[in-house]
Parts: structure tokens; C-alpha cells; sequence
């Protein structure tokens, strides 16, 4: 979905989040039911409810979403989100036509870094995890690295990509300019899935470990794998960098009710020996942190998963 702010965006890099608000703008709804009031409730019968939330399906909370990309003209800016439906606020962003209003709060968290010293971006996305991976690679582009993008799922139902029409995935995992998403940054991708419906069958680390397996020392030290997805995957592709002395950078995926703070919902277990928390099992101190604002990008050899 394509959104056009009304007003001037401000800068933002790959990585960062939006709250959008998955219903009609609060100046459309009577903000007396939202705030809601004494019901009276006699033994026996049902009350009179009138809040919107308990009389109909209705996301009072903002939902948040990376960005999948962004441009600036001279109508002005416009910036990208993927969604798939899964519950009461996707299906209202879903029916949305053209000219209809959203509301939102952007940009929020902090960014991927794009070391001076590298130039070799692996972006690895799970499922609804790709957004930020197509925004990252304009950005790897425009600073001249080399990429490859690594997209993975459980079926090819649920791959979030188009795909171009004279190239298929490859069904062995060697790279190709299979995904119009990567090709048009130059890149090539590699497919994965669960059950072999396109591509390399299997997780998406299985085409990882062979890329990187493939990969000179002096390649590897150029190179930085950038993962966004489930966290048992993120994890995964964690320790399959580290194991290839590769850097990773993760973009967590965590519920939020606010995205700036307030709520305290969206907590995450980042090493720190500044006035730690705990200690994990192997004893690295641990604080608290928010994946709002301290994230949602942190380096991947700090996180306690």
C-alpha cells in the first residue's frame, strides 16, 4: 500500500516503523464512545453496550509497519507498507481504495547501519519480514555495495514478492534476478520454501549457509547479513553469520501498542553491563530495552534470545 502524507515527511532510513491507525480517523468517530462510560448491568439481562470496540470489530490500538520503501519528487513524498491479513486491523487497511485517509505516526526507532568499511549487504527475509529488506537495498544501492536478497516462507502462497516473468527461482539455490523487488536495485535473490513449492526447498538458512559457504575470507569480511523475520529465524541466521564470521544486524519484530515508549510493551533482552537486569546462562548481563526506540535494529550478537 502506497500512503502520500499530506503534509512535509521527515528523513528516514531502512529500518524504521510507522504506527498506522487501522480504522476510520479518530475525527470521523465520536470521541465520547471511545472514552467510554458507567454501563449499567442488571443480573439476568445483557447491558446496552455502545462503545464501537464491544458493539463491532474495531483496532483501537495503531498497528505498526516497516517501511517498504520510499520517494520524493516534486509532488512531494510517498512511502510504501506490506501487509497480509490476519486479524480485525489488516482487513480494514485492506478494503482502503484510493484518496481514502490513514492515520499514522512517523518515522519512529532507529535504522540499519551501513558500515564504511563494507560493501556486501545478504538481506534475509521471513514472511511479512521483507518490507524493510526492499527498502535497504535502494539504500545499499545508492551507497554502491553489492547485494543479495534471501526470501523465505512457508509456501509460495505466502512469499511476499513479483515475481519476473522470463526468470524463475531457482530450485537448487544459486542466485538470480527471479524478484522484481531485488532485480531492480541489480540484485539477485534466492527462493526458499518449506515445502519445495518454489525454489530451494527448505528454510530459508539453507540458502544462506550455501551462499556463505561460497564466500571468500576476504568476501566475508566485507559483508553484513541484515535479517528481519520470526524470531526463531532471525536467531538462526544469527548464529549462521556469526559461525561464518560475518556481521548481522536484526530488525525485531515485537507487538506495540504506542511505538514511543509509553506503553513499556515491546521489551527485548539486549547484553549490557550498565546497571544490568540479570544474567543469561552463560552470565552476560542483560538490561531491558525498548525495540521502539532502542531498536527495533540492534546488532545481532547482542540480543539474548
Amino acid at each position: 500500500m502506497r500512503i502520500d502524507p499530506t503534509t512535509p515527511f521527515p528523513a528516514t532510513k531502512p529500518g524504521v516503523f510507522i504506527q498506522i491507525g487501522c480504522r476510520t480517523p479518530d475525527s470521523a468517530i465520536d470521541q465520547e464512545q471511545l472514552q467510554g462510560h458507567d454501563c449499567e448491568w442488571q443480573a439476568g439481562q445483557m447491558p446496552a453496550l455502545s462503545q464501537p470496540e464491544l458493539c463491532h470489530p474495531l483496532a483501537l490500538l495503531r498497528r505498526p509497519f516497516s517501511l517498504a520503501g520510499r520517494g520524493d519528487d516534486e509532488q512531494g513524498t510517498w512511502v510504501e507498507i506490506i501487509h497480509r491479513v490476519v486479524g480485525v486491523g489488516t482487513a480494514w487497511l485492506a478494503q482502503l481504495k484510493a484518496g481514502d485517509a490513514v492515520d499514522l505516526i512517523a518515522p519512529l526507532g532507529n535504522h540499519f547501519a551501513l558500515p564504511a568499511e563494507k560493501s556486501i549487504g545478504l538481506l534475509v527475509g521471513g514472511g511479512v519480514g521483507l518490507p524493510p529488506m526492499f527498502y535497504l537495498a535502494q539504500a545499499l544501492k545508492a551507497q554502491g555495495w553489492d547485494g543479495v536478497g534471501f526470501v523465505g516462507a512457508l509456501t509460495r502462497d505466502l512469499l511476499a514478492v513479483t515475481f519476473e516473468e522470463n526468470q524463475s527461482p531457482d530450485v537448487n539455490g544459486e542466485p538470480c534476478l527471479s524478484t522484481k523487488e531485488f532485480a531492480s536495485q541489480g540484485y539477485a535473490t534466492v527462493i526458499t520454501t518449506d515445502d519445495g513449492s518454489l525454489g530451494l526447498k527448505g528454510r530459508i538458512t539453507a540458502g544462506l549457509e550455501k551462499y556463505l559457504q561460497s564466500l571468500s575470507p576476504q568476501q566475508r569480511a566485507k559483508a553484513v547479513v541484515f535479517t528481519c523475520g520470526p524470531e526463531l529465524m532471525m536467531h538462526a541466521v544469527a548464529k549462521l553469520a556469526k559461525a561464518h564470521g560475518v556481521d548481522c544486524q536484526v530488525c525485531l519484530e515485537q507487538a506495540m501498542a504506542c511505538g514511543m515508549t509509553t506503553c513499556q510493551s515491546c521489551i527485548v533482552k539486549i547484553e549490557d553491563a550498565n546497571k544490568p537486569h540479570g544474567t543469561d546462562a552463560q552470565g552476560r548481563p542483560w538490561r531491558y530495552k525498548l525495540a521502539c526506540t532502542d531498536g527495533p535494529v540492534f546488532n545481532a550478537d547482542d540480543v539474548i534470545w
